[in-house]
């Protein structure tokens, strides 16, 4: 069966490509961190500014061909608010960017409420933005958002803290977030599925499944990070467990991962994919990877738990790559 999964070692190429052209640097307001880490930090003395762009991605698609808009703004706000706090920034305020084929005050309606919802849960300012309609380039619609945070420098979280013998705990996805979906839409269309027909396994439709809002952790892990000293922290996204070694080169024993949700299984039938696919490619319901040392583990848990369902799904160790033996999955390096 034909399908599309996104090559992710070309698509690394190309952002290398990319920035080894950006060589200006400005003397003053120095970028602290490298390129390539979940947020960019800018120093302003003692404290330091979180920037992060990104959008909602071909999930859009399926809002467009369901007409049901409401939720994909909830989904650009999580995916730039869940990367900046990987750092410890908080985020305040975002700037949206909208593009289209044609003006629908329809769209613009349910737009407005995603955002809004999302801002809310997120406690950012949409401040701005800006909308394009360009019916000569975009199909469809495209959404995407810059965010902005704050955080004393000396509160950085690096991920160079992190050492053998860490726990490595994980808060669950609330389903397929807003990555892999060029691979979902052609395992949907590939099996002649409707989005307004049962999920196989599953009481709500399709549309429902696919379109489920990405979790957003922000309140969860700035609570946390007041209690408990976090070594480190990664939002999965694209690149599935993969972003786990963009905090530091370890090796990552995930034994006690939770059991993959019925719309990942499925998707892994549908799509004869195996568990290596899958796990590059989704959350595999491990939405944010949050790693602290075994003294920290009661305090953490006592401030998360009872407000999103966290485990401790493994430990780090001397070495490098991701290890899950369950799924007899081992990958190295990272997205």
């Amino acid at each position: 069966m034909e399908r599309k999964i996104i090559d992710r070692k070309s698509q690394g190429e190309f952002v290398s490509t990319f920035l080894r052209q950006i060589k200006f640097r400005r003397s003053d307001f120095r970028t602290i961190n490298p390129l390539g880490g979940f947020t960019s930090l800018i120093d302003l003395g003692n404290f330091a500014v979180s920037l992060n762009n990104d959008g909602v991605g071909t999930k859009t698609i399926i809002a467009a061909e369901t007409n049901r808009y409401n939720t994909i703004g909830i989904d650009c706000v999580a995916m730039n608010v869940n990367d900046a706090i990987t750092v410890g920034a908080e985020p305040i305020a975002m700037l949206d960017y909208i593009s289209l084929k044609e003006m629908d005050n329809d769209i613009a309606r349910q737009l407005g409420i995603g955002f809004n919802v999302g801002a809310q849960i997120a406690n950012v300012n949409i401040v701005g933005g800006e909308t394009a309609i360009v019916p000569d380039l975009v199909k469809n619609i495209d959404i995407s958002a810059t965010s902005l945070g704050l955080i004393h420098k000396d509160q950085i979280i690096t991920g160079e803290k992190i050492s053998d013998g860490d726990l490595i705990f994980a808060m669950k996805s609330s389903g397929l977030h807003s990555n892999g979906y060029t691979t979902v839409r052609q395992i949907i269309k590939n099996n002649n599925i409707n989005y307004d027909e049962k999920f196989p396994g599953d009481n709500k439709t399709v549309a429902d499944v696919l379109l489920e809002p990405t979790r957003i952790y922000v309140r969860e892990v700035l609570d946390a990070m007041s209690l408990v000293p976090i070594k480190g922290m990664a939002n999965i996204t694209g690149g599935g467990i993969k972003n786990v070694p963009r905090m530091k080169d370890m090796k990552y024993v995930i034994n006690n991962a939770f059991d993959p949700d019925n719309v990942f299984l499925r998707l892994m039938d549908l799509g004869n994919l195996s568990f290596n696919e899958m796990f590059e490619i989704f959350n595999m319901g491990m939405g944010y990877i949050v790693i602290i040392d075994p003294e920290s583990k009661t305090d953490f848990l006592n401030t998360v738990r009872n407000r999103v369902p966290v485990k401790e799904i493994g430990h780090v160790e001397n070495g490098s790559g991701i290890v899950i033996p369950e799924y007899s999955v081992e990958m190295h390096g990272y997205y």
